[in-house]
């Protein structure tokens, strides 16, 4: 407890630290450290476990799989992929000009012969040797051999015209088909063939085979992006190879020498030795950002009271990463049936009882993304942790007692059982050993929620001034310390008290408060007049009123000193912090007005100060507060003015008149009490205090005398 109390004095120095620290900042670094320690817990491997082993080494052990896991086998996908570009067609268009291209230059080829033949007929050289040859293919861009060009230039003119003629028709013929780049060989295969079918001597057919296979070229020329389109559509419609490695599978016999596929598997089961995965880290980052800021954006724009308060988001950030790290602890462990262990119903459970049930269920549902996160992306946790959380939730919506939380345990069990058997029917599986152990795990589960939550309540409650309904029923025993000391050392302002909370309470109800923090806030609100009892009218019944001898300026200080008296005592008895705002703001700065009257009737000087005969506040800040300091002001006046024999419009009216004043005296202007709700408090307090001083029968005097015969008659046994 030591250590505790430590812990609590350190934490509450931190939110208290307002001076240097506002509410904005002290909200931004619990988000930051909260995102930091869940991300560390997402992606460090706390208990490593890596396997040291590369291609073609020797496996000294059995490596069996943790775990099932399915992963994208990328050798195999690779291999789909290129499969896909190679076979998917190439877009071709067809291109006339190539067509004229090439029959142009048979034409050109032809026509330079014949000129050449006529210029060196016409010289006086007349001869043909290579360096004239390779002159006029050089000066024309000719596309034929030397041996050939020469031959054509001794060969007669009307022979070369009959080459040309045929050539032509040949090329013709064969251009009016598609030609491809891949099926060039085949064209000048078939060129050869309409060649050799010719009339003309093997000379002349190598010439015209030359001519032609030099000059075809493919007419179907490739859109490069038109195909690279192609290609990227085949691409999209591969799918990724997926290969399943179910627990307790071989990976690797130990002797066996190990493959590059080993190492895949090792890798996608986590087993190979450390290595940063960047893009698995930034996948896991970008995740958890996505789910923080819609928490956060939930939180604030409709949780407002809890975004405000920095303790309730510390808790909610506590319990959050609580439940994470019991889940990467069990992740662990190699069974698949461990993830139904995972606890997450103790956050639910925790944040219904402290905060309420609207922040509980959108924070159940951002741990079970979590844990599905812990697990290797598998959604079945996710859906386990929801349904045990959610039940958690409904089970202590209305909690009434510490056992109650027992119960919500159970609860859980029961309701994970019936969960697992129906997943479990669902697979179709005949494993039945490993439906038992499922089954058990979610048994645990909820015993395990209901140890933790039970155990962890009262120091949560401590370490972070929150007060739950368990607490509040707890105090609100008749029995506890306090209230029993004011049942013996204060009578008439312990039953005050019950009135109060009895007033406080029905009007709670009505504008919809917390009723029950009302009660007990009434029920402790003047526990300060235990230090002086006698001092105030409540405990005085008719005898010597110690006031008489003493000044107007002590009697209110005595009266105003039951505040800060009864903030004391709520520190020494461990009273929860919503409890010790009510006993502070419940008088708010209202004025002592009886001492006041009679300080100012005594003194001749007319310097008596207004404040010092005002309680030192702060004014309600809450409904509850507000509710209580109305409900205490209205008992006590309406007692003093004994309206035993008086009807429901004079109390009524009085009621509405007393309430006004504290709305004059601005006593109200820091609490959010609406207009509209002070009039329904009005009637609640007019309906109960009716109830209480109605107007009695009175019995005739013979019936009087009659009924005390009987008495008589029956105690002497007639």
């Amino acid at each position: 407890m030591q250590l505790f109390d430590r812990l609590k004095k350190r934490f509450n120095k931190w939110t208290d630290f307002d001076i240097q620290l506002n509410e904005k900042y002290k909200r931004r670094i619990s988000l930051v450290v909260f995102f930091l320690f869940i991300a560390i817990i997402l992606t460090f491997n706390f208990f490593p476990n890596q396997i040291d082993l590369e291609v073609g080494e020797v496996s000294t052990t059995d490596i069996v799989a943790p775990r099932t896991v399915t992963f994208i086998d990328q050798e195999k996908t690779e291999q789909l992929r290129e499969l896909a570009v190679e076979s998917s067609s190439k877009v071709y268009e067809e291109d006339q000009s190539v067509n004229r291209m090439i029959l142009n230059n048979i034409d050109q080829l032809f026509n330079v012969v014949l000129n050449t033949k006529n210029r060196i007929q016409n010289s006086n050289d007349g001869q043909i040797n290579n360096k004239l040859l390779n002159e006029i293919k050089s000066n024309n861009n000719l596309d034929i051999s030397n041996e050939n060009l020469s031959l054509l230039l001794k060969t007669e003119v009307e022979k070369i015209n009959e080459l040309h003629d045929v050539s032509t028709d040949i090329m013709e013929e064969i251009l009016q088909e598609r030609i491809f780049p891949e099926n060039i060989i085949e064209v000048r295969n078939r060129i050869n063939q309409l060649a050799l079918e010719t009339n003309f001597n093997r000379e002349y057919r190598l010439v015209l085979v030359n001519i032609l296979t030099k000059h075809v070229e493919p007419n179907m020329i490739l859109n490069l992006e038109a195909t690279e389109q192609r290609q990227q559509e085949a691409l999209r419609e591969v799918e990724p190879v997926k290969r399943t490695v179910l627990k307790g599978e071989n990976i690797i016999r130990k002797g066996d020498i190990v493959t590059q596929d080993d190492i895949q598997v090792l890798e996608a089961l986590g087993l190979r030795k450390p290595r940063i995965n960047y893009v698995n880290l930034m996948g896991v980052l970008i995740t958890l950002s996505s789910l923080l800021l819609l928490l956060g954006y939930y939180i604030k724009h409709y949780q407002k009271e809890v975004w405000k308060n920095i303790n309730q988001l510390i808790l909610i950030e506590t319990l959050v990463i609580l439940v994470v790290l019991l889940a990467k602890i069990i992740s662990v462990f190699q069974p698949s049936y461990m993830v139904y262990l995972v606890p997450t119903a103790i956050a639910s459970i925790l944040i219904t009882v402290l905060i309420n049930t609207q922040i509980a269920l959108i924070v159940t549902a951002f741990i079970s993304f979590l844990i599905a996160l812990v697990f290797g992306n598998l959604y079945i946790a996710a859906a386990v942790a929801f349904v045990g959380g959610l039940v958690g939730i409904i089970s202590v919506s209305n909690v009434n007692q510490r056992s109650d939380l027992i119960k919500a345990g159970f609860n859980v069990s029961l309701s994970l059982v019936v969960f697992i058997v129906g997943l479990t029917l669902m697979n179709l599986t005949n494993d039945w050993i490993e439906l038992l152990w499922a089954v058990g795990m979610g048994v645990l589960n909820g015993i395990f929620v209901a140890i933790l939550a039970n155990g962890l309540l009262p120091y949560l409650e401590n370490l972070f001034d929150l007060t739950s309904s368990v607490k509040l029923l707890e105090l609100s025993n008749p029995s506890h310390p306090l209230l029993k000391r004011l049942l013996v050392e204060a009578p008439g302002t312990y039953h005050h008290s019950i009135i109060v909370g009895n007033l406080a309470e029905n009007a709670a109800d009505r504008i919809g408060a917390d009723s029950l923090l009302t009660r007990v806030g009434a029920y402790f609100h003047d526990i300060g007049k235990l230090k002086r009892p006698y001092f105030f009218s409540d405990n005085q019944f008719g005898g010597e009123n110690p006031h008489d001898k003493t000044s107007p300026n002590l009697s209110a200080l005595i009266i105003k000193s039951h505040v800060k008296d009864g903030l004391e005592m709520a520190d020494k008895y461990n009273l929860p912090k919503a409890v010790k705002d009510i006993i502070q703001q419940h008088q708010g700065t209202g004025l002592i007005s009886f001492f006041y009257k009679q300080a100012v009737e005594k003194n001749k000087h007319g310097d008596i100060k207004e404040s010092d005969f005002r309680y030192d506040g702060p004014k309600p800040q809450t409904k509850e507060a507000a509710l209580i300091m109305l409900a205490d002001t209205v008992e006590a006046a309406v007692r003093s003015k004994n309206f035993n024999k008086n009807n429901h419009n004079r109390i009524e009216l009085f009621v509405k008149e007393l309430i006004r004043e504290k709305l004059n005296d601005r006593q109200l202007d820091d609490s959010p009490l609406t207009l509209h709700e002070l009039d329904e408090i009005a009637d609640s307090f007019v309906q109960i205090l009716t109830g209480i001083y109605h107007k009695r029968i009175e019995y005739p005097d013979n019936l009087l005398k009659e009924i005390k015969k009987d008495d008589n008659n029956d105690k002497n046994g007639n």
